[in-house]
């Protein structure tokens, strides 16, 4: 067992480490962060969703105050609403980067302000699927055309874009593509699943996002508990003294954890916090 006697800070991501894709109930996950919190630790959810779609069981554990959301480009204060941190995506960068992304077999989205939008041109219509995670997330979309979208003025600054498909052969020409882009420096391209490509501004990360608040809030490194298991999460993981991946993280992830735990669908994460509370 690793020696835990420092950490007071945890960050973990949602999606894959707390959160199946396929769902569960949340309610004892919610339990276990509200004892740690008890207990005197400060819990970060630390996401790639936007603030407007954190399940309702973890933003309203009592003592949950700061989220890091779409990636790392935003730190949001829940109890006042401010957004104290941010490393948006410009309006001249967004547009390249729509251009760049409708020729490829999938759907283009952003996330503005928290609320997610997805580039629907005059005559097409949103998708069917019988996927339950993506029907999910089609009900959650704002659908809008882009060339419209990136006009108005709260298009200024974006928190982050992407690309989803579940054609694996585009998901992966997209990644090799973009990299020729001329803006390509000014963008921190990951993925956070198997069906999508994430596009952020440069310095946008999980990482960077979590030692400023840790900073903020009074922690050093040697205090930090960080969880994940996709790309997006290894500059997380980076970040702390003790880092967590589940059995389905990406390989990558997993090389860079500390510690390996089991899968997310038997509460890996969960099972190895309760060690806190020992």
């Amino acid at each position: 067992m690793q020696d835990l006697k420092d950490i007071r800070i945890i960050f973990s991501d949602i999606d894959g480490t707390l959160l199946p894709f396929e769902g569960k109930d949340l309610a004892p996950t919610a339990a276990l962060i509200g004892r740690l919190m008890e207990a005197g630790y400060t819990f970060i959810p630390c996401t790639g969703r936007g603030t407007g779609n954190i399940p309702r069981a973890i933003k309203e554990i009592p003592g949950i105050r700061y989220v890091i959301t779409a990636n790392g480009a935003l730190v949001t204060d829940l109890e006042s609403g401010e957004v104290l941190y941010e490393r948006r995506l410009a309006r001249s960068l967004a547009r390249q980067v729509t251009d760049f992304l409708r020729p490829y077999n999938g759907l283009t989205y952003a996330y503005r302000r928290g609320q997610h939008y997805l580039d629907v041109r005059a005559g097409q219509s949103l998708p069917q699927s019988d996927k339950p995670s993506l029907q999910a997330w089609l009900k959650a979309v704002v659908p809008m055309d882009f060339d419209i979208f990136l006009e108005e003025e709260d298009s200024a600054w974006l928190d982050k874009m992407g690309f989803s498909t579940y054609d694996q052969a585009a998901r992966r020409q997209v990644r090799e593509d973009i990299q020729s882009l001329a803006c390509y420096p000014e963008l921190f391209v990951c993925t956070s699943g198997f069906w999508n490509v994430e596009v952020n501004a440069a310095g946008a990360n999980k990482g960077a996002a979590a030692l400023w608040l840790a900073e903020k809030l009074g922690f050093g490194r040697h205090q930090i508990l960080a969880a994940g298991d996709n790309i997006n999460d290894i500059p997380l993981l980076e970040t702390a003294a003790v880092s967590l991946a589940p059995a389905n993280a990406e390989p990558e992830v997993k090389a860079v954890a500390t510690c390996q735990v089991a899968d997310c669908k038997e509460n890996g994460v969960e099972n190895f916090l309760k060690q806190l509370l020992a």
